[in-house]
């Protein structure tokens, strides 16, 4: 049909109707023009095919309309569909009316300048941005009042609404819809309002109102209704007043007023109350309220309840400055804990990072806990560990200003929690540690590495447990070496001087009786190691295969370094990479011994597009003398002539499918070793199995032999099961359970779990060492506040991919 239009001012009254704005006309003001569109036409309405207004933008994720639809969009995994508005949702500022074209579709058109001006039959007007429709459309004589009716439905940004009737002040933008349905893409969520008031170009106020994220059903899993909601553009937020929640058909809860966010600007609320029980806690709730309280800090603070301890609060402050950097400050505090002998008890830790310019940086970490069972209790933090010693450390660091240059100041304490550990148990402060490091970028040819650790460690024994060893220590290593490399083969020799220097300070010369020269020690060792192999390459059509053969010797001196301090050293793992280094300790405390020869041999499978599909090692280490270098004084020296063989095995074999294993083998006996199987499907399916082992050495390392085992395994309708067991071999128990229930769909989301175990600190081997309960829930209603991430963090520690496994479940 052909379409006429009479004076251009009609399309832009409605855009202005639309979206608050003013157009000007290019045409002049007597002018007629008839315009034949159809092309156009055709093609809106094809876009906006479709038989009710919810099914005209709402497509299901089986349909075959899904796979035709215009914008193709991509379905989430865990949605019957999802929205598709004519105009996307976007962040960027879209253009003004003033900037753009507009185009008229109508069966016709008429424009009275003495009268109402008339658009009647399909009436479609597009501009970028911006779209309406209706059956008719009529502008009174002064361009300033507009009615719209029979079928109206505007469009802009995501959100789509549709009436039967509106009116609209095209000066003031106000104006008022009746009966009204409307869709927001971004939030997947829909709703209807018996009346829409628009009081301002910023401000719109619904009454008796719906809103739901549920698919578009006869009853919703959860919807809310109030007499009331005002929507304020300008605050982005929303605010409802005689609210009434219902699940399905039933209303669960009444709020005479609540305050939500319309956008993604940080604001003010309620988020995901969490609750469940623990065979030690009882019943547990919190409800976490967030807090926006200025564009560059926020805080969350949670009050709790726990049946068995009392009411408890937490919080978590983040912040950030223009000058001095960001950080977070979190905590809790539990007054006259019932079941803990009415003590208070409270946690704190403290982060901050400051960038002072290019070349300094500054960190300070502290932690606080009252007691050792604050942290199995009571924590409801991930940001607080359960470490045994709470770190409280304050650090400078330079770098980037000299190539291969960098060094921090650092001062460092811990809070022991365990009150029954012996003083010389305890780890040492430093007051301060500085150190230095220097590598010449020449990777290729001779390159020169200089290394400082200079400290002050203090420990004070007053529980007679050992001697004090508090001191200063001087740490110098200084090495040159030359890189002849090749692509079939490398030689890289190196000779390095390493110095050590105590100085006992006064506490510990009384305590040892020293004087004099006798306060101080000093060792200092050359060494020479050489490290050489060959590289044999085979390219077939599918992968390409390298073999290296790898022989390593080491040479330095023994200096007697008997009953020297041990401030931070431990004696290192067996391992392939090991074998061809000469420390046989991770510190600065010793200067290790060495005149011995490593063998090895590793083989590597690469596909075309250069993963490395295999890796397989084995080696073993040559003694030519004893190691006569000791860690304690209870220790033994080393006096075998071979190391055990050591073995390590790596494959990516699909995408989907890793192994990694180390192993070393004291005879026909597996002395240390670790392995590791690793699943992760598409559709979120993660499967782990690891095996490790390591036998005591000495008194430095303690023998452990445990199995672990995880799984993610999504079900049917959304449903995903999630497992986790750490078993111990040594004791034949289990140290923990874990299994649970996840379910997720676009509207709500609900997790119970349950979890069987000991602390990590618990020693199985005492009697009165009882094993954790606990059954946890969280329920989410999307759109209405954020998901608790409690039981995320935990499952993030436990089970080896979580995150990624998440993003897939989650993520289209």
């Amino acid at each position: 049909m052909k379409q006429q239009f009479k004076f251009n001012p009609l399309a832009t009254a409605i855009l202005t109707l639309l979206c608050g704005g003013s157009l000007q006309s290019s045409y002049a003001a007597d002018s007629v023009s008839d315009v034949t569109n159809e092309q156009l036409k055709q093609k809106l309405n094809e876009t906006y095919a479709g038989q009710s207004f919810f099914d005209e933008y709402y497509v299901d994720s089986q349909s075959e309309q899904a796979q035709v639809r215009p914008q193709n969009k991509q379905f989430s995994p865990y949605c019957k569909g999802a929205w598709v508005t004519p105009l996307p949702p976007t962040k960027e500022k879209t253009t003004t009316p003033n900037d753009s074209p507009t185009h008229a579709v109508a069966d016709y058109a008429h424009y009275n300048p003495n009268g109402e001006s008339l658009l009647k039959g399909n009436v479609i007007l597009d501009q970028e941005g911006r779209q309406v429709r209706a059956n008719e459309l009529t502008i009174d004589q002064t361009q300033t009042y507009a009615h719209a009716q029979g079928d109206v439905q505007l469009a802009q940004n995501g959100l789509v609404s549709q009436s039967q009737n509106i009116d609209y002040n095209l000066k003031d933008q106000t104006g008022n819809l009746k009966d009204s349905f409307y869709i927001s893409e971004e939030n997947h969520a829909h709703g209807h309002a018996d009346y829409i008031d628009r009081t301002s170009a910023n401000r719109i106020i619904l009454e008796n109102a719906t809103y739901t994220t549920c698919a578009p059903e006869k009853a919703p899993d959860w919807k809310l209704t109030a007499k009331k909601i005002e929507l304020n553009q300008e605050t982005g937020r929303g605010i409802t007043r005689n609210t009434k929640l219902y699940i399905k058909d039933v209303p669960v809860m009444a709020l005479p007023y609540y305050n939500f966010p319309i956008d993604d600007r940080r604001t003010t609320g309620l988020l995901t109350p969490s609750f469940g029980w623990t065979s030690d806690g009882g019943l547990q709730l919190s409800l976490p309220i967030y807090l926006n309280l200025a564009p560059n800090y926020d805080a969350t603070v949670t009050p709790r309840y726990l049946n068995n301890h009392g009411a408890m609060i937490e919080g978590n402050l983040r912040y950030k400055t223009q000058n001095f950097g960001e950080g977070t400050i979190s905590g809790g505090y539990l007054p006259d804990d019932k079941d803990y002998n009415k003590q208070d008890r409270k946690a704190l830790k403290i982060l901050h990072n400051w960038t002072l310019d290019k070349y300094l940086s500054a960190n300070l970490e502290y932690n606080y806990v009252s007691d050792i069972d604050y942290l199995y209790d009571l924590n409801n933090d991930p940001n607080i560990s359960t470490d045994l010693n709470q770190k409280r450390l304050l650090q400078l660091n330079f770098a980037n200003a000299i190539p291969g240059l960098d060094a921090s100041l650092k001062v460092e304490q811990y809070q022991t929690l365990d009150k029954t550990l012996a003083d010389k148990d305890k780890p040492y402060a430093r007051l301060p540690q500085f150190l230095l490091n220097y590598k010449s970028t020449n990777p290729e040819g001779w390159q020169v590495e200089y290394h400082n650790d200079t400290a002050y460690f203090k420990k004070s024994i007053d529980d007679n447990s050992s001697l004090e060893d508090s001191g200063t220590r001087f740490y110098n290593s200084l090495a040159t070496r030359y890189n002849f490399r090749t692509p079939w083969a490398f030689v890289i020799p190196e000779a390095s001087i390493r110095s050590l220097n105590y100085y006992y300070d006064q506490d510990a010369s009384t305590a040892r009786g020293l004087s004099g020269g006798t306060k101080t020690k000093t060792a200092i060792v050359p060494q020479f190691t050489l490290d050489s192999g060959l590289n044999f390459e085979k390219q077939g059509i599918n992968y390409l295969q390298t073999l290296t053969p790898r022989l390593f010797y080491a040479y330095s001196p023994y200096e007697e370094q008997n009953n020297y301090p041990n401030f931070d050293t431990t004696t290192s793992s067996i391992s392939y990479d090991q074998l061809f280094s000469p420390y046989r300790f991770y510190g600065h405390d010793r200067l290790d011994d060495n005149n011995f020869m490593s063998l090895g041999i590793s083989y590597s499978l690469f596909n075309n597009q250069g993963l490395e599909r295999l890796k397989a090692a084995v080696g073993q280490s040559i003694y030519f003398s004893d190691r006569r270098v000791i860690l304690d004084s209870s220790d033994n020296i080393q006096t075998e002539r071979t190391s055990d063989p050591v073995f390590a095995l790596s494959s990516q074999i699909s995408d989907h499918f890793t192994l990694a294993s180390n192993a070393a083998f004291d005879g026909h006996t597996l002395s240390q070793g670790n392995f590791q199987a690793y699943y992760s499907g598409n559709d979120g399916k993660i499967y782990n199995l690891g095996y490790y082992k390591r036998k005591q050495v000495n008194n430095t390392q303690l023998t452990y032999d445990q199995v672990v085992a995880s799984f993610i395994q999504p079900v049917q309708d959304n449903w995903r099961i999630i497992g986790h067991v750490q078993y111990d071999i040594d004791h034949h128990l289990a140290r923990e359970y874990l299994l649970g229930v996840n379910y997720e769909s676009c509207c709500w989301a609900v997790s119970v779990y349950g979890r069987s175990y000991f602390n990590d600190l618990d020693d199985v081997t005492q009697s009165g060492v009882k094993r954790k309960n606990a059954v946890m829930a969280e329920f989410t209603l999307k759109g209405l506040g954020a998901f608790n991430n409690r039981l995320a963090s935990l499952l993030e520690q436990r089970i080896t991919g979580f995150n990624k496994s998440n993003q897939t479940w989650t993520q289209p």
